[in-house]
This record gives C-alpha cells, structure tokens and sequence, in this order.
C-alpha cells in the first residue's frame, strides 16, 4: 500500500491551523491590533511552507509508486488513478475529501479577510490624505498628464 495516509492526515491539520488563524486574523483587523497581524502573517506562511513540502512529498511518493508520470505530475493523474483503487484506498479517499473541504473553506475565508484588509487600507489612505490636506477629489493634471493632489494651506498637521 502506498503511504499517503500520514501526508494527508498532516494536511488536514495544517488546513485546520490554517482556518483558526484566518479567523484570529479577521478578528485582530477588527482590533487594528499589528502585533497580533504580523504574528499571524508569519504562522500562516510557515503553515503554508510546510503545505508546500507536504505537496512535494506527495508527488514524490506517488511518481516513486508509478501512479503519475515523472515529467508531468498531475492531480487529475492522481485523482483518476485513485478512482480506481479498490475499497483498501477509502481511507485515503476520505482524507483527500476533507482537505479538498477544508481548503475551500480557508480560500473564503482568505478572501474575506483580503476585503476587509483592502477596506481598511482606503479608509487609512483616505485619513492620511485628510490629514495632509489632500483630497482625491481634488485633483489636477501636471504637464505630464498625470494628476497629483491640490495641497491645501490650512492641514490639520499645521493648524
């Protein structure tokens, strides 16, 4: 029997990690807490490190058993193959299952956390603007044709 199961198991539980942190993550946007956002940007990358060499293992293991071809491993090699396999493989099946699962669920999340990043920055770039007397409604064109903010004399930096 090929050993898969150790690998996927591995998998399932980095994809767990990974979903708790994108909460914690969305939960310390709404804190504006940086300390705990940047703690969390590095677990999340070291998670997603060892994901990769999980991924690297699996393909090894499997071109090593002769399940995919060695110049162009494939999922849907792997995926067909395991179609395949008689019931001995359900386990594997049902590992592979999950963390398909578990992955979608970290992509949406990822994606939510992604808008409220993207969110909050408009609002600090619009507060920085305000601050520095700019607008981006006001604007004007340069020479060059590109435009820059009108400065206003009276920012709340100077008064």
């Amino acid at each position: 029997m090929i050993p898969l199961a150790p690998v996927f198991e591995r998998s399932k539980a980095i994809l767990q990690r990974l979903s708790e942190l994108l909460d914690e993550e969305r939960f310390a946007y709404g804190k504006l807490d940086t300390d705990i956002i940047v703690s969390l940007s590095k677990q999340k990358q070291d998670l997603l490190d060892e994901m990769n060499q999980l991924n690297e293992k699996r393909i090894n293991i499997l071109i090593k058993f002769g399940v995919v071809d060695k110049r162009s491993p494939s999922e849907d090699a792997f995926k067909q193959w395991l179609a395949q396999q008689d019931s001995t493989m359900d386990v594997i099946r049902l590992l592979m299952q999950e963390c398909e699962q578990l992955l979608k669920h970290c992509k949406v999340k990822n994606n939510t956390n992604a808008r409220v990043l993207n969110t909050l920055q408009k609002r600090n770039k619009y507060l920085f603007e305000l601050l520095q007397g700019h607008s981006s409604k006001n604007k004007v064109y340069t020479s060059k044709g590109s435009t820059r903010p009108i400065s206003s004399k009276q920012t709340l930096g100077r008064a």
